[in-house]
């Protein structure tokens, strides 16, 4: 099991333990779920308008790749997101 998925199991056991309906209310269809694509959407758009286009990131290679990459990470999850929340009736 990779350290990202061992993080998650432990932030989903905690917040179990913490909240008993909290799975219920961030569930695709949900408010809780829709504010998750909202903020996904908010990001993608700060990273491409204030990393991408920021003087000191446009002038390192390493830097401006490193933003496109987050730019690009950010919009597949909004995408995915977008997919699973949107489709639920």
């Amino acid at each position: 099991m990779s350290e990202v998925e061992q993080e998650r199991k432990r932030s989903l056991a905690e917040r179990d333990a913490e909240e008993t309906d909290w799975r219920e209310r961030f569930a695709p269809g949900t408010c809780g779920c829709h504010e998750a694509l909202h903020v996904a959407s908010i990001l993608t758009q700060l990273v491409a308008t204030r990393l991408l286009e920021h003087g000191a990131v446009i002038q390192n290679p390493e830097w401006y790749a490193l933003a496109d990459r987050a730019h690009q990470a950010l919009f597949d999850l909004y995408q995915a997101i977008g997919a699973t929340h949107l489709d639920t009736d």
